[in-house]
């Protein structure tokens, strides 16, 4: 049986040549479901760049996202989340 996720997986890649940091989020349905505003926004942020390749939605309506940003990967990703779950993070 498969597990089914209600918050978001997030990771950060560091490439092997050049040691450029990546972020990588999967945005499970569920989580969608209920935030999709504000992940929307989130999205739209100047601070988290991104093009069409960098993501891949599913069948289901999850999608994955690999990101940049000048900021923190990881600042990035927590100010999204942290005000939507209530994460002690």
């Amino acid at each position: 049986m498969s597990e089914i996720l209600s918050e978001p997986q997030f990771q950060i890649f560091t490439h092997p040549k050049t040691g450029v940091k990546t972020g990588r989020i999967y945005f499970p349905v569920l989580f969608l479901v209920d935030y999709h505003e504000s992940i929307s926004q989130w999205l739209q942020r100047r601070e988290v760049l991104f093009e069409e390749r960098d993501l891949k939605q599913y069948g289901d309506g999850s999608f994955r996202l690999y990101f940049r940003t000048n900021n923190s990967l990881e600042t990035e990703y927590w100010q999204l989340v942290k005000p939507l779950t209530g994460s002690k993070k």
